[in-house]
């Protein structure tokens, strides 16, 4: 169906006139928002339809684009504007302000696009609402005035005129930031109160990745206690103490340790032992340090995968000494109680592999497998002379690893553990391995399978050549035997065209000339019926000549008519039922094939209608992809397979089984006196394909 022009105005006329009708009662259905909880309440869906929003409240902090937004709290909630346009550029914290808008589902929550601004005064800041960091990582305070305490955890100053903290409350880490000078008694490990607006960083799919509070220009962190003066002056504590119990032990505030570096990473690890035990220490201290340093640690405890470490550290040099000896483990199971110390291992390379951060071994040890890593640069990879089945002595800070679930409560075991190399030096290879490595024997078992596979593949040649040539020599005989074929064809229709009616004539004329000597005398009379006797007998061995020397019937047609046409014959003008069945995909043989089976069907049933003095006599053939099968079976007096000889005038079962055994087939007899006989042939047709 077409439609005009104007019949298309009056669609999209309609169409966008019921848009605005299904808007207006959508907003109709939730009216004109007056306050911050109302924005909030909505659905991504619900905010995108821009519902108008009057609201009236206090600005608690400018927000980001500066001059364009701002948080503003009323008596329900907080909640962020942004304007087109700087409509915020004079607006200040405390200001009170009339604001019209509509709703927006923003990036992560729904915000007020703002059209106008009206200021009506000021207005002392709400009550900030306490939280936890549970309740933080939720998302749900976004662009609420909260309050938090804790302990500072790191302080940093930012130019041009930005500081931020890490603060350690309830159990995590929250980050705040701010624009105003900090205050001076804000240091790490001291205990503050923090008022700020909550904000946070977010994903695509609005989902929350980390909470960050930013505290208001012009406010204060408020100092609830002072850090201590000296944090080096408190009292030392032994690395085997941390998480101890302890009845009255300070939460969230920093130890003091010392002890001797086994291994540095510098900016970012540095691992201690002290006095037994060996201590993990993450630090953003950019200082160098050598094995043999002794060192104190201010730092946070925290729980590693099964001893304590130390987070968030500093640290001062107060000497050096003899670089720490690796203790040595002599059971490799012994590694777990020196985590994050320096030990020494003896066992066997299993295996030798890069791995992104250097290079990795497998080792073995009184049947513990366990794992070394030597780290290195990207651009620094080196190569080493490491053999699998070497035995070496490795060193280097072990670390236990958390691979199966820990029981919850009581004593965890670990199960696996793995060495950090500090470099090269920490491997000694004591004995290389023998030439018979498992790399050499399966190189060894590659050649020997190549060899044999080599082997295989002449035979296979040799076997396909022999093939090949068996294939041209029957082909050979085959043409052969065709033209011997031909030949005796040509001979049989010579003899059959010539000799074979000049007897029949010779037989015509006898009879004829014995009719003429009727009166003749008996001795003539006797002569003439001689002759045509030995006439008629020649004629017959003519007759069986021609038919020993040209299977006719297989010029004609094909071996299942010519077996069927024989059937026929014999039984023709006698009182024998008959039956004849095909099976299978019938199709022409070879030439050589087909004459052998015809004579030994031609046998068969010969036998059966001359000799077996049968009432029913049967033939069946079956083809088959790979062999045929010729049944020939009647229900005559049968006779002893045994005692069977051939006679004269046939070829008798033993020319029927020098027949099959030259097609490489089988033959079986299976009669016995007065109970019938049955004749089963079966030859391979391994190579003749289907016609």
């Amino acid at each position: 169906m077409r439609v005009s022009l104007p019949q298309k105005v009056l669609f999209t006329l309609y169409a966008a006139f019921a848009c605005f009708v299904v808007g207006a009662r959508a907003q109709t259905s939730l009216g004109i928002l007056t306050n911050a909880a109302q924005v909030r309440n909505l659905k991504p869906a619900q905010a995108a339809r821009a519902i108008s929003v009057h609201l009236r409240g206090v600005v608690i902090d400018q927000a980001s684009p500066h001059d364009e937004a701002v948080i503003l709290a009323d008596e329900t909630a907080g909640i962020y504007l942004r304007a087109n346009g700087n409509l915020f550029h004079d607006c200040r914290r405390t200001d009170l302000l009339e604001v019209d808008g509509v709703s927006d589902p923003g990036q992560f929550a729904p915000i007020v696009k703002v059209s106008a601004v009206r200021k009506v005064g000021t207005a002392p800041l709400p009550a900030p609402r306490p939280v936890s960091y549970q309740e933080l990582i939720t998302g749900a305070p976004d662009g609420q005035w909260v309050e938090i305490t804790g302990v500072v955890r790191r302080c940093l100053t930012l130019p041009p005129n930005i500081w931020r903290l890490y603060l350690a409350a309830n159990g995590g880490i929250v980050s705040v930031r701010g624009t105003t000078p900090g205050n001076p008694q804000v240091q790490e490990d001291a205990e503050v109160r923090i008022q700020a607006v909550c904000l946070y960083q977010f994903n695509q799919k609005r989902q929350v990745l980390t909470a960050v509070l930013q505290v208001p220009e012009g406010l204060m962190v408020q100092v609830e206690k002072p850090a201590p003066t000296d944090p080096y002056a408190a009292p030392l504590r032994s690395a085997d103490s941390l998480l101890q119990f302890s009845p009255d032990s300070a939460i969230g505030h920093r130890i003091h340790v010392h002890g001797i570096v086994t291994h540095a990473q510098r900016g970012s690890l540095v691992w201690i032992r002290d006095g037994n035990s060996g201590l993990r220490i993450q630090t953003q201290q950019d200082e160098n340090l050598e094995p043999g340093d002794k060192i104190e640690v201010l730092g946070f405890p925290a729980n590693g995968s099964s001893s304590p470490l130390l987070q968030d550290a500093l640290f001062r040099k107060t000497g050096s000494k003899q670089p720490p000896t690796p203790i040595f483990c002599g059971i490799a199971t012994n590694a777990f109680a020196f985590e994050d110390d320096l030990i020494a291992v003896e066992a066997m390379i299993s295996d030798v592999q890069p791995v992104l951060e250097g290079t990795a071994l497998t080792l073995k040890s009184s049947g513990t497998i366990f794992k070394a890593l030597l780290k290195s640069s990207p651009g620094n990879r080196d190569t080493f002379d490491w053999e699998p089945g070497s035995k070496v002595r490795v060193a280097g800070i072990c670390s236990v690893v958390h691979d199966d679930p820990r029981p919850m409560i009581g004593v965890w075991q670990p199960q696996s553990f793995q060495i950090l190399m500090r470099s090269p030096a920490d491997l000694t290879v004591i004995s290389r391995p023998s030439w018979w490595t498992s790399s050499h024997i399966t190189l060894c078992l590659g050649g020997i399978t190549g060899g044999l596979m080599l082997v295989t593949g002449v035979v296979m040649l040799l076997a396909r050549h022999r093939l090949k040539e068996q294939g041209r020599q029957r082909a050979m005989a085959e043409s052969e035997f065709s033209a011997i074929l031909a030949e005796r064809n040509r001979l049989a229709r010579e003899i059959h065209d010539t000799l074979a009616q000049g007897l029949v004539a010779t037989s015509v004329q006898l009879r004829l000339a014995r009719k003429q000597t009727n009166g003749a005398s008996q001795s003539l009379q006797q002569h003439l019926d001689s002759a045509q006797q030995l006439v008629r007998q020649s004629l017959q061995e003519a007759r069986n000549s021609i038919w020993n020397m040209r299977s006719q019937v297989l010029e004609n047609g094909d071996l299942a008519g010519a077996l069927k046409g024989i059937l026929q014959q014999m039984t023709d003008s006698t009182e024998v039922q008959t039956e004849f069945e095909i099976a299978g995909n019938a199709r022409r043989l070879a030439p050589v094939i087909e004459n052998n089976l015809l004579r030994v069907g031609q046998e068969a049933i010969t036998n059966a209608t001359k000799h077996a003095q049968a009432g029913r006599i049967k033939v069946k053939i079956e083809f088959s992809d790979t062999q045929f099968q010729l049944l020939v079976a009647d229900d005559g007096r049968g006779f002893d397979p045994a005692r069977s000889r051939s006679d004269a005038g046939g070829f008798g079962l033993v020319g029927m089984r020098e027949r099959v055994a030259e097609l490489q087939g089988e033959l079986t007899i299976r009669s016995t006196p007065g109970q019938g006989s049955e004749i089963k042939l079966t030859i391979p047709l391994a190579g003749e394909a289907p016609a």
